[in-house]
């Protein structure tokens, strides 16, 4: 394999270049609050949405359904994309065209073409959440520098978990559902532009082959496995439907290691995972998606169905949650990041397994403080260790693999989400939702211990 630069002399990267590169990571930071919000938003506008196109609550789970699909299963191959020809690029025409696809909803006349919109949209979603790492990872080759972006770059997901339910339930109550689509269309604008004015270009690798099989293979099993947790949390685990998708899906993964191992070229070069820091740092991403946002959703359920609040209370509920996690990632890691990648990860994980062991105490509507205060604890904790968890993982990839490194990230934190809510929530469909939340609890609780054991074992000082 023959490894090139975009430019000469790019194989040392440049010093950090102050305003410049703050202006850069405000465009990747904006391109990503976008693609966060714009998935938590819809949630509250879906009511909305049925009385105008007239469709069916069971028919409008698929603009939910189909924009986590194609951004899932598109993650490994647009990350693979921008190591070819450049992060920066990759993500400017994606950011194009999720502002492209977000004006198309908008204008949606019906609920088939709304549909297919929101597909696009997952689509071009999937460009600019790999993208946003690795161009941070160039823009910032210093590790210091690099590790306050990176927090920053945290904080604006932790925002998006406040904005996208409050802000989500304001514009569709005050402009419309519609509102929510085409807020992105300014804000997509201003940061193609400041893209394009700052954020340097990352490096390039050529190859003679693009693993063309490779590329399908990942986007089949990704798509699939997604796909079969999605509907084995609707029709049931043991439903044909979801044993066939599940099957496909896991044959289509196989398919993909062993091409992967065979290729001159691969797209996931699979070296990377004998890092046992690269794979920790990623396997830690996994279950904290899977602890900290499954049971964010699980609760929302529990304090609805057995408590009976209504959506905008249940919202109110877990700002606790969001707000804390935001002060830890923003302020907590930013400040105390000089002890390093793996001390953060040890308390984080430590204060998110105390907060939600705390949480199993709660039991009927008189007992909502101490779920309220437990799940605040577990996101200060989540807000803590999740900006180490990208760092260590950028940290161990080497830089013409940002990309890819990036996108295997976000991927295993898709996946972490979407299992967690799939698992979580047909425990919480059992006969005893008390019962059943506890269960749940426990289950979380154990990811972050697993974040602990892996951070203490594998993570470098």
């Amino acid at each position: 394999m023959t490894v090139t630069t975009e430019l000469p002399g790019t194989n040392t990267p440049p010093e950090p270049r102050g305003r410049a590169a703050g202006l850069a990571l405000l465009s990747v930071c904006l391109g990503y609050f976008m693609v966060l919000l714009d998935g938590s938003a819809l949630n509250i506008a879906l009511p909305s949405i049925q009385q105008d196109v007239h469709g069916t609550m069971s028919t409008l789970q698929w603009l939910v359904n189909l924009y986590t699909i194609p951004l899932a299963s598109l993650l490994l191959s647009s990350g693979a994309l921008a190591d070819r020809v450049g992060s920066r690029k990759v993500f400017m025409w994606a950011l194009s065209g999720f502002a492209l696809t977000s004006l198309l909803c908008a204008l949606s006349p019906n609920l088939g073409v709304l549909i297919a919109c929101r597909a696009l949209q997952g689509v071009a979603a999937a460009g600019v959440l790999p993208t946003t790492l690795a161009i941070i990872a160039r823009n910032y080759p210093v590790l210091a520098d690099r590790a306050k972006a990176i927090t920053v770059w945290g904080a604006t997901g932790g925002i998006a978990l406040v904005v996208g339910p409050i802000g989500g339930g304001l514009l569709t109550q005050t402009f419309g559902w519609r509102s929510i689509f085409l807020v992105n269309v300014p804000v997509g604008a201003f940061a193609l532009w400041l893209s394009w004015r700052y954020a340097q270009e990352t490096e390039r690798r050529m190859e003679r082959s693009y693993d063309l099989f490779g590329q399908l293979t990942a986007i089949a099993s990704l798509g699939l496995i997604v796909a079969a947790l999605i509907e084995g949390g609707a029709r049931g685990w043991t439903a044909p439907y979801t044993l066939v998708l599940g099957a496909a899906g896991l044959l289509s993964l196989l398919a993909f290691a062993l091409v992967e191992k065979r290729v001159a070229a691969p797209m996931l070069p699979l070296a990377m995972f004998r890092r046992r820091a690269f794979s920790a740092a990623i396997t830690a991403g996994f279950a904290y998606q899977f602890g900290a946002f499954g049971l964010q959703f699980i609760i929302a359920i529990f304090i609805e169905a057995q408590w009976g609040y209504s959506a905008s209370e249940a919202g109110t509920f877990l700002l606790p949650f969001a707000v804390l996690l935001t002060i830890g990632t923003s302020y907590l890691n930013r400040r105390w990041k000089t002890r390093g990648m793996r001390w953060l990860l040890l308390v984080g994980s430590s204060i998110a397994t105390i907060g939600t062991v705390l949480c199993l105490a709660a039991g009927d509507e008189k007992t909502w403080p101490i779920l309220a205060i437990g799940f605040g604890i577990t996101g200060l904790g989540g807000g803590i260790l999740a900006p180490s968890i990208n760092g260590a993982a950028l940290a161990e990839a080497d830089s013409q693999y940002s990309g890819i490194a990036s996108g295997v990230l976000n991927t295993f934190r898709q996946m972490g989400l979407a299992v967690g809510v799939a698992v979580l929530g047909a425990i919480l469909a059992g006969g005893n939702r008390v019962t059943d939340l506890r269960i749940d609890l426990a289950i979380g609780a154990l990811c972050f211990l697993t974040v602990a054991f892996l951070s203490r074992r594998h993570i470098h000082r």
